[in-house]
């Protein structure tokens, strides 16, 4: 034989029967089963059934969003403000850098290249002028040779001529010698 478990008995309005039933329909159950699962919801949850407003949930969920709020503060105070003036420094030096770069290394490459450009300048006056002497001293070597080779020929035919030549051959030699220096 089993032991019936439902001895007891609760009287209440029928207003409030009414209630039990619709809600205890909506969740698909019956009203025996409802009221023991509000009995071990408030036996479990410790909360106060005539608390409409549930105030101490929202208790515990202030007390929750305060502990999160102060946590997010203690960050931004240990964290987020230093890294933010670390930030600011950095830029602040990369300022200073760059300003420097641009103030000392850009004007110093402009000197660097004028200084350049007068090194080219002046390399290739000394080529040209190494290359003028060098024509001046092939021109002069080729100048000593046809003055050689017209050396060479007035002698030669000056010894042909002997006492007996007639002066105009002696002038026609003469002029021939001064036509081709003229000609050098």
């Amino acid at each position: 034989m089993t032991k019936d478990e439902n001895i007891k008995t609760i009287r209440f309005p029928v207003k409030t029967d009414e209630k039990l039933q619709t809600i205890a329909n909506k969740n698909g159950l019956t009203k025996l089963d409802l009221f023991i699962y509000m009995v071990d919801y408030f036996y479990k949850s410790k909360k106060d059934p005539r608390d409409l407003n549930d105030e101490l949930l929202k208790n515990a969920i202030n007390r929750k969003t305060d502990n999160i709020v102060a946590f997010i503060k203690t960050q931004e105070q240990e964290l987020l403000i230093p890294m933010k003036k670390d930030s600011e420094r950095i830029i602040t030096v990369q300022g200073k850098i760059v300003d420097f770069f641009n103030h000392h290394i850009l004007k110093y490459n402009d000197a660097q290249k004028a200084a350049y450009a007068e090194q080219t300048k002046n390399i290739n006056q000394i080529a040209k002028y190494l290359s003028g002497l060098d024509t001046a001293q092939y021109d002069k070597k080729t100048l000593k040779s046809r003055f050689s080779e017209i050396l060479e020929h007035y002698i030669q035919n000056r010894e042909q001529m002997g006492m007996l030549t007639k002066q105009v051959e002696k002038d026609e030699l003469i002029r021939y010698v001064r036509n081709m220096l003229r000609n050098l």
